[in-house]
C-alpha cells in the first residue's frame, strides 16, 4: 500500500532536533566500523542501517513518549529502590536507550516501539520497556487486555446479570481505565470510538521463548493514551548449577518430569546462543496480539490479530 506523504506526516510527526542529530551521528559512523569477521559483521552492519533509517521514520512517532525505565523505577515501581538498591543501580548503569529495531509490518492500528532495555549479565536479568499508540486516535481508544475485566467476574451471557451480592452486571464486560475508574466498556471509553485491546508479555530468542522464575509483565496506560508494556525476565538458566537444579526439579516431582526436560532443553539452547555470540548482540522478537473490542465473546478472545517487533541489544 502506498501512502500519501500527507497520511506519513500524520504518522510519523517531525522528530526532534536533538533526535534527529542523535540518529544521523550513528548513521555518519556506520562506514568507519572495521570488519573483524566479515559475514557476519557486515549481515548485522546492513540490519542496524535498515534498523536506523526504521527509527528515524517510525521512532519519531514516539520521541515525546518519556516513560522509560528510568522513569518506570521511579515512579511506577520502587520497590527495588527501597528493598534492592544494588538492583536498581545495576538496570540503570546497563540501561540502553537508542536501539535498533525493525518496526512491526505496516500496521493502520497500532505504531509499537521498543523504549529502552537493560541487559544486567551480572545478575541474570533483562528487562524490557515498549511502547504503542494508537495509529488513529480520533478514532479508537487502545487499552492493554488485562484491564478489561480485571476483577475477574465477568461470567458471560450466562451469567446473572443482577446478582443480589452487590448489584453488578456480571454478563457485562468491564474496563479499568486512568485514575481507578472501573466500569461497563461503553462508559469508559470516549463516545464514538472504538476500543482497541493490547496483549504483549513475551520476549522470544530465534523462536524460542526467554522464561524464568520471577519473571513479570506490567502494563498500563497514560493519560495521552499510549500503552506501556515493561517485561522482566530472569535469565535463570544463565546462572551456575542451572542443569543440577532443574534435574532435582524433575526427581522430586515425577508428573512434571516432561515439563521440565522440555524447559531445560529450550533454556541451554537460548544460554548456548547467547554464551557463543561473537559480536555481543543479540537479537530479539517481542509479539503481540491487537484485538478489536467486541460483544461476541468469540470474536473479542480468538479475533485478535499478531504482530511483533524485533531489535538488538548489546550482550556484553
Amino acid at each position: 500500500m502506498k501512502l500519501k506523504p500527507e497520511r506519513l506526516q500524520q504518522l510519523y510527526p517531525p522528530m526532534s532536533e536533538d533526535f534527529e542529530n542523535r540518529m544521523q551521528e550513528m548513521l555518519r559512523r556506520l562506514p568507519d566500523q572495521r570488519e573483524e569477521r566479515e559475514m557476519k559483521r557486515a549481515a548485522f552492519r546492513t540490519v542496524l542501517v535498515f534498523s536506523l533509517v526504521a527509527i528515524l521514520l517510525c521512532g519519531t512517532a514516539f520521541a515525546l513518549l518519556h516513560q522509560g525505565l528510568e522513569w518506570y523505577y521511579s515512579n511506577r515501581f520502587t520497590a527495588y529502590q527501597n528493598h534492592d538498591p544494588e538492583k536498581h543501580a545495576a538496570i540503570l548503569e546497563n540501561l540502553q536507550t537508542d536501539i535498533p529495531q525493525t518496526p512491526a509490518a505496516e500496521d493502520a492500528d497500532i505504531l509499537v516501539s521498543v523504549q529502552d532495555a537493560a541487559w544486567v549479565a551480572e545478575q541474570n536479568f533483562l528487562v524490557v520497556s515498549l511502547a504503542a499508540s494508537p495509529a488513529n486516535p480520533e478514532k479508537a481508544e487502545l487499552h492493554p487486555l488485562w484491564n478489561l475485566d480485571a476483577d475477574g467476574a465477568y461470567v458471560g451471557e450466562e451469567g446473572n446479570a443482577n446478582p443480589q451480592s452487590d448489584g453488578e452486571d456480571r454478563a457485562t464486560h468491564w474496563l479499568w481505565v486512568e485514575n481507578g475508574k472501573f466500569g461497563p466498556v461503553e462508559e469508559m471509553i470516549a463516545p464514538g470510538k472504538e476500543l482497541l485491546l493490547l496483549e504483549m508479555g513475551e520476549i522470544f530468542l530465534d523462536g524460542q521463548q526467554l522464561l524464568g522464575d520471577g519473571s513479570s509483565m506490567d502494563s498500563y496506560r497514560d493519560e495521552e493514551g499510549n500503552v506501556y508494556t515493561v517485561l522482566e525476565i530472569q535469565l535463570d538458566f544463565m546462572k551456575p548449577g542451572y542443569e543440577a537444579e532443574m534435574l532435582q526439579r524433575m526427581e522430586a516431582s515425577p508428573e512434571m518430569k516432561e515439563y521440565y526436560q522440555e524447559m531445560l532443553e529450550k533454556n541451554l539452547y537460548c544460554k548456548a546462543l547467547i554464551e557463543n555470540d561473537e559480536d555481543g548482540v543479540i537479537t530479539l522478537t517481542a509479539p503481540y496480539t491487537l484485538t478489536r473490542y467486541s460483544d461476541d465473546d468469540t470474536q473479542l478472545y480468538q479475533g485478535g490479530k499478531e504482530g511483533e517487533i524485533t531489535f538488538q541489544l548489546s550482550i556484553r
